[in-house]
């Protein structure tokens, strides 16, 4: 018996040495033979299942692993490379079944607790594999994937101070890791430190310039920025390399828009809308361009396409109001901004657009009843005022009106309208009190 169980042992040592020397398919045939002599060597087992990790063949490693637990329960690292196969396979509970035994086994096992603290984080359980991953760390402080996970978690969490601490420590621990410089670039977006942001994004481009990640993110911080001019030269490279990117020529068209090139925003919308086809929102911005391109036609059919995908989107009436408006077709417009409040009572633009309507039919009281609602819904808006002072103008109620354009010059001071404003009242013999 002894014989049998040495000879088995030299066989698996074969095995040893041609896994080192990297000719697995004869590691394979040795620890064949080594289990064909003693079927119950469980490192046998579990070698061979290392092997076929390697070789990507997971279906026979897992069988390997399982025979290699029941003939040695205590085999920790068993345990420990199932949970890992099964992490791979993303049944993350088992594998956290596993990587538990792994760690009853062996409470210092830096590995299975971040295993354990990944597959918790793939499942939203943030808090717990917080609490693994720091267990990592401290077994193994220059753990950098740990590091780098936590991190993500802290980020998950929008812990964003926490998760730019642990991005720099990544960063100090591998200066070229252009992954955590766009992370940590993210983390400082999320904070609205915008600047710091751009000098991650830019340094993650320097170390790979053949990203379109960075670029993109860069460039919607320029946006944020109101750099519109540097976001768009990010977003014609992209287009120019032909670079992968997510919403690329949505992203354009909000540099445009905010450059006043709403012409160019409508032609990258339409390339957007050739994409996605039955995105709602995607009609509603092309609408928005048109509008501002003064093609109200345009853009009053991309606000029906709209409303047609999106039978409840409120914005899109309210925008085929104000197409309406500019078109001189009040009633059609009141009609729109009714719907448009119907969906959304909140919406206090449209009872501004509405109220406007009713003026221009001169119907001063209706006008007066949509702009107190506005006020009512956004009393800091000085439009509010500014147009409920002018219907009680129209009406000849002209104390009521100088109340409301006082407020008004008291919200908008440095308003185009605000000389006039004043003039009329001095000349109405009316107070002005800002």
């Amino acid at each position: 018996m002894n014989e049998t169980l040495k000879e088995s042992e030299l066989w698996i040592d074969r095995g040893d040495q041609f896994v080192k020397s990297g000719e697995t398919e004869k590691a394979l045939e040795c620890y064949r033979k080594a289990l064909e002599i003693n079927p119950r060597a469980a490192y046998g087992y579990f070698k061979r299942a290392q092997v076929y990790i390697s070789t990507n063949k997971l279906e026979e490693a897992l069988n390997d692993l399982n025979n290699a637990i029941i003939l040695n329960p205590n085999l920790s690292f068993a345990y420990f490379k199932r949970g890992s196969i099964y992490l791979e396979m993303k049944s993350y509970k088992a594998a956290i079944e596993d990587f538990n035994s792994a760690i009853a086994l062996n409470s210092d096992f830096p590995f299975a607790y971040f295993k354990r603290g990944v597959c918790l984080l793939k499942l939203k359980r943030y808090r717990e594999a917080l609490d693994d991953f720091n267990k990592a760390i401290d077994l193994n402080p220059t753990y950098f994937e740990a590091v780098l996970y936590r991190a993500n978690t802290f980020f998950e969490l929008k812990q964003y101070k926490e998760a730019i601490d642990d991005y720099s420590k990544v960063i100090a621990m591998e200066p070229s890791n252009d992954t955590a410089f766009i992370s940590r670039g993210i983390a400082y977006g999320a904070l609205g430190m915008y600047r710091n942001a751009i000098e991650d994004f830019s340094t993650a481009i320097a170390l790979k310039p053949n990203d379109p990640m960075p670029y993109n993110y860069r460039a919607l911080t320029y946006i944020k920025l109101k750099q519109y001019d540097k976001a768009l030269k990010d977003f014609d490279y992209l287009i120019a390399k032909e670079m992968p990117v997510p919403d690329i020529f949505s992203n354009r068209a909000i540099a445009n828009f905010f450059l006043k090139n709403f012409e160019e925003a409508a032609k990258d919308y339409t390339r957007a809308i050739n994409l996605n086809p039955n995105s709602s929102v995607l009609y509603y911005n092309r609408a928005n361009a048109y509008y501002n391109a003064k093609k109200y036609l345009d853009a009053i059919l991309d606000y029906d396409k709209a409303a047609e995908i999106e039978p409840r989107f409120a914005n899109a009436y309210l925008g085929r109001g104000n197409s309406n408006y500019a078109l001189g077709n009040y009633k059609e417009a009141i009609k729109d901004y009714s719907k448009a409040i119907t969906f959304n009572p909140r919406l206090y633009q449209a009872y501004i657009g509405r109220g406007n309507c009713f003026m221009k039919l001169r119907y001063y009281k209706k006008a007066q009843e949509d702009f107190t609602l506005a006020i009512e819904i956004k009393p800091d808006n000085p439009l509010g005022y500014l147009n409920r002072g002018s219907a009680f103008r129209a009406d000849n109620k002209f104390s009521d009106a100088a109340r409301d354009f006082n407020q008004f010059l008291k919200l908008a001071p440095a308003s185009n309208n605000s000389m006039q404003i004043r003039q009329w009242l001095k000349k109405n013999g009316l107070p002005v009190e800002a």
